[in-house]
């Protein structure tokens, strides 16, 4: 066995020098592995990481190790209570976003979302490993982030919440008020092969129409609307790209929902008319609901993670939403890989969330960037460990971003060592499945070693 990491707290480059150098003489120790690949020089790979140079290490062939190091360490779990299984879960669930984060970058290769959580922000420092005692979540700090609600799984599920939050803050102070919230939901006809992005200017178009109208905006003013938010989602299903609008309407008194859902599913066939889009039915273009009810929607995410996470959810009725498009496409997939790109294209740079003029501050909710947002949770945590660059490329290569934050917001519960275990693993495998990168690069550190000696 390796010996357990030492405290390295003050000096995390040598956490990975002092793995490399157990890691060879345990493999050098073990006499049921025969040795096939040697170096006499030291060796170190500048593209992986594994720049500490070992001299008269032996390299060994993976067949002769079977499946050791083939995998990462799994240690038993602890029942530790509800506490332990929650964050367990939660951990998980970050895995998996990771992971789909790796195949929208294989989709988007030109885009931010390629350097998010992967790339430092200043190159004096390494990778930071942060932790909030309150929330018990770990999280990487000197990282660039992407900020993209749309194209990004990390970042969308950490605006989103945010989101979230913002929504419940303002639906409550306006309920508690005396204000009524409703939910409306608009859509249009669309056939199999339609633009989404023509469809989406459609229906910003006839929307537009829909507030600005003499005959609508007196309507409303009647009715005490006193603003409204606006979240636009889409899903993929047999008749192609659905695009629609959940939209939250703020009344100062409570109306008659029957005669709200006539006027609107009227008044909007009208505007979709004149947006020259595909007329919609009475009953499928419009539908209202009483936000303090559970529909077949909100029933499931409630009010605020209707509107704010309709991206991220499972798609419902047959229908695939962005990153159930995002999901299949990991699975191999190359049609829905290709929805999702124009899904992406569709969306770039457009806001979540649109609240109409002065609703922010007529119900106290801080107006804030989805860049903000995403950087909360960095702000919020404190700095525990900094991860030396090479070590941080070892976690890349073998896109272990999430279950190394996993491993260490689980040994904060119980105390166990998942995280440096994790890490060692890591070394181990890249020894055993890049031998050619280290013998490789043998023969370039031992002539920038020579050349040094010569020029001190």
């Amino acid at each position: 066995m390796i010996p357990p990491l030492k405290d390295f707290s003050k000096n995390p480059a040598r956490k990975n020098q002092y793995i490399v150098q157990n890691l060879n003489d345990t493999l050098e120790n073990r006499s049921s592995i025969s040795s096939k690949y040697s170096i006499s020089s030291k060796y170190s790979d500048a593209d992986c990481g594994l720049r500490e140079t070992v001299p008269n290490r032996k390299m060994v062939d993976p067949r002769d190790l079977g499946k050791i190091t083939k995998s990462a360490s799994k240690p038993i779990f602890k029942g530790l209570g509800d506490d332990f299984v929650i964050l367990r879960s939660k951990a998980q669930l970050r895995v998996k976003r990771f992971l789909l984060q790796e195949e929208a970058c294989k989709l988007l290769p030109s885009e931010r979302v390629n350097n998010c959580l992967k790339k430092r922000i200043s190159k004096d420092k390494g990778v930071l490993v942060k932790y909030n005692p309150v929330t018990k979540a770990a999280c990487y700090g000197n990282l660039q982030l992407c900020s993209s609600v749309w194209s990004c799984p990390v970042c969308a599920a950490k605006i989103s919440e945010k989101r979230r939050s913002e929504l419940k803050q303002g639906i409550a102070r306006h309920r508690k008020n005396g204000g009524h919230v409703y939910l409306l939901t608009l859509t249009n006809s669309h056939h199999f092969g339609d633009n989404l992005m023509e469809l989406m200017a459609g229906q910003k178009k006839a929307l537009k129409y829909l507030w600005s109208d003499r005959k609508s905006k007196e309507h409303f003013a009647e009715l005490g609307k006193v603003g409204h938010i606006t979240a636009n989602e889409v899903t993929h299903g047999e008749n192609g790209w659905h695009p629609h609008m959940h939209i939250l309407l703020f009344f100062d008194k409570e109306v008659d929902i029957e005669e709200l859902q006539m006027f609107i599913a009227n008044y909007w066939q009208h505007c979709c008319k004149k947006a020259n889009l595909k007329k919609p039915s009475l009953d499928h273009g419009c539908d209202i609901t009483d936000g303090s009810f559970a529909d077949r929607y909100v029933s499931k995410w409630g009010l605020e993670e209707e509107m704010t996470k309709g991206h991220i959810k499972k798609g419902r009725e047959g229908g695939n939403t962005p990153f159930d498009l995002l999901r299949l496409s990991e699975q191999g997939c190359e049609r829905s890989g290709q929805l999702f790109q124009q899904f992406a294209a569709a969306y770039k740079g457009k806001r979540q969330l649109f609240w109409s003029s002065g609703l922010k501050d007529l119900l106290g909710v801080p107006k804030t960037t989805d860049k903000q947002l995403a950087e909360t949770e960095d702000a919020e945590s404190i700095e525990e460990e900094e991860l030396a660059l090479e070590i941080w490329r070892l976690v890349l290569i073998y896109k272990a971003r999430g279950e190394l934050l996993k491993a260490y917001e689980l040994d904060r519960l119980d105390g166990e060592k998942r995280f440096n275990m994790l890490i060692e693993d890591l070394a181990k495998r890249y020894v055993i499945d890049y031998p050619d990168k280290l013998m490789r690069d043998a023969e370039i550190i031992g002539v920038r070693a020579e050349y040094l000696k010569q020029v001190i």
